[in-house]
């Protein structure tokens, strides 16, 4: 199913050269989709691989910690059910997302600052 997706069709133009998506074994290995390293038949990871592998999980751990903490901020991130069917939707969603965490950031200066 990933294959079909706009990122799978489209990641040169959406990504560029500099960037790159970490993502879990359920998807494929590309140079701009890091995945954790699989174990080979009848094989093991080099030492190399597993703190590679230990490195991404606990990038991944943070990232749905963020996750968690904005869906807890914002109510609406976590009931975002807005249907995209089109480019202007899909705006709409990345818009209402993208003040969501400038909400945040401006929360984080401001509690900051007291």
């Amino acid at each position: 199913a990933f294959q079909h997706t706009r990122t799978s069709r489209e990641h040169a133009e959406l990504l560029g050269d500099q960037h790159w998506i970490w993502a879990d074994r359920a998807y494929p290995s590309e140079p701009w989709c890091v995945v954790p390293f699989k174990k080979p038949r009848g094989g093991r990871l080099t030492r190399d691989q597993n703190n590679f592998n230990r490195y991404l999980s606990t990038i991944r751990v943070w990232v749905e910690y963020a996750f968690a903490a904005l869906k807890g901020h914002f109510q609406s991130l976590c009931e975002l059910c807005h249907p995209i069917r089109n480019e202007q939707e899909l705006q709409y969603v990345i818009h209402w997302v993208n003040c969501c965490l400038i909400l945040h950031n401006m929360i984080i200066r401001f509690e900051e600052r007291r």
